[in-house]
């Protein structure tokens, strides 16, 4: 990329040395080349520091959120888990039976 612009820097002023080209005209096409790279670069960039950071071991904001939407749901799962658990073993209440005397014993 940047022996790209060199060479294009290069032409511009070889040229502007013959009077072909202005600055005006330099700086156009140096703006334009700019421009039409500037996305490159800018990909390249962010890709090496995500590569980098990956390396060191930190992780992306986007990825803790994911984690942490995740505890959350699973503590939901375990509230509801808890409150069926201790539904199913509290002690049930015997219902009283009526004992009735047969001949009356």
């Amino acid at each position: 990329m940047a022996s790209d612009l060199n060479s294009v820097l290069k032409k511009y002023l070889a040229t502007l040395g013959k009077n072909e080209a202005t600055a005006a005209e330099i700086a156009k096409s140096v703006r334009s080349w700019v421009v039409e790279n500037g996305e490159i670069a800018k990909e390249k960039i962010e890709k090496q520091i995500e590569e980098t950071v990956s390396r060191m071991g930190f992780v992306k904001i986007s990825d803790l959120d994911i984690l942490a939407k995740r505890i959350s749901e699973l503590e939901g799962r375990a509230k509801i888990a808890k409150k069926v658990v201790a539904k199913k073993s509290a002690p049930r209440k015997a219902k009283a039976k009526s004992v009735i005397k047969k001949g009356g014993k």
